[in-house]
């Protein structure tokens, strides 16, 4: 993500920007800042950039101000609009950063949004690589991101020091705009492995087996659950995440984009979102009631250690 200017790729000349620090931008913000990597970073809400001030980010007050003084420059915004908005508004980046740029979306967004503000920047002598994050298992730093990157190879690699402070994998998919269909695509089977593991545990405790005792046969067992969800917390997200009702909203916002991103494909291709849609709303389904008493909990111990990451 930092972008070298004339094609300089050491980090000694790179001046690196973020902007938009929900909860992804956040959490890689911190992994850069555990790592000494010191970023001028920018949201439209000023306090969630003030917090990162002590752990010696420069704060802008401006989008323009970051675009002016950054050679790259990552946005992870919520949609769209707000991407098209931080890249080619007004003010925005295509605007203000200098001949020699990049820009990094890390936001889930439409293909197409990708490839046209990638036509778009060419003619400002900027580059544009298409790079959204998904949560994976975490590896032994405690990294846990996968950043999936589409674009020219040459930036991947000029990211790759960077991408590394906070992704245990990077994985180049070709294009701009393939990243994004990869991640799209990726999120639909999520929702329905999710979807089958919550089914499985509810039918476990209508059996009267113990719930997180099954859970632990799954996760060694050939069913290999990773996509179960954590011991007492909700079907959709978990500790530390968003809330479920934003992550439902999240996860339908990518359906959309990926049915859009469909509809010129071969008919049959439409099954994967109808099948995703009906998951989602399965998981959201009334929880079934609780084991019968009596039954023992599965030993914390019993939990599988994190497998070895291989890097794309």
């Amino acid at each position: 993500m930092l972008a070298a200017p004339q094609g300089d790729s050491s980090l000694a000349n790179e001046t690196y920007g973020f902007v938009g620090l929900g909860h992804q931008g956040s959490q890689i913000v911190r992994r850069c800042a555990s790592a000494g990597r010191h970023l001028v970073v920018y949201d439209t809400q000023t306090d969630r950039a003030e917090q990162f001030r002590p752990a010696g980010m420069s704060v802008a007050g401006t989008l323009a101000e970051l675009g002016r003084r950054v050679t790259v420059a990552s946005v992870c915004v919520y949609s769209d609009e707000d991407v098209r908005t931080v890249v080619a508004g007004p003010g925005g980046l295509l605007e203000t950063m200098r001949s020699g740029g990049l820009v990094v979306i890390h936001s889930t967004c439409s293909p197409r949004t990708c490839v046209d503000l990638a036509a778009r920047a060419r003619g400002r002598g900027i580059r544009v690589l298409d790079a959204p994050v998904s949560n994976g298992a975490p590896d032994e730093s405690g990294r846990q991101l996968v950043v999936l990157a589409g674009g020219d190879r040459r930036d991947v690699d000029r990211c790759a020091p960077v991408f590394e402070l906070f992704g245990r994998t990077v994985v180049y998919t070709g294009d701009v705009g393939s990243a994004q269909l990869t991640k799209l695509v990726n999120n639909a089977l999520f929702i329905v492995h999710r979807s089958a593991a919550v089914e499985a545990l509810r039918a476990a405790g209508a059996l009267g087996l113990d719930p997180d005792g099954v859970r632990v046969a799954l996760q060694e067992c050939s069913a290999n659950a990773r996509s179960l969800p954590i011991p007492g917390g909700p079907p959709i997200g978990g500790h530390g995440g968003p809330p479920p009702e934003t992550f439902v909203a999240l996860l339908t916002k990518d359906l959309n984009l990926l049915e859009a991103s469909l509809a010129d494909c071969l008919p049959g291709t439409e099954h994967l979102v109808a099948t995703a849609r009906r998951a989602l709303a399965t998981m959201l389904a009334p929880p079934a009631p609780p084991a019968p008493a009596g039954f023992a909990t599965a030993p914390a111990d019993l939990t599988p250690a994190p497998r070895p990451i291989v890097t794309a």
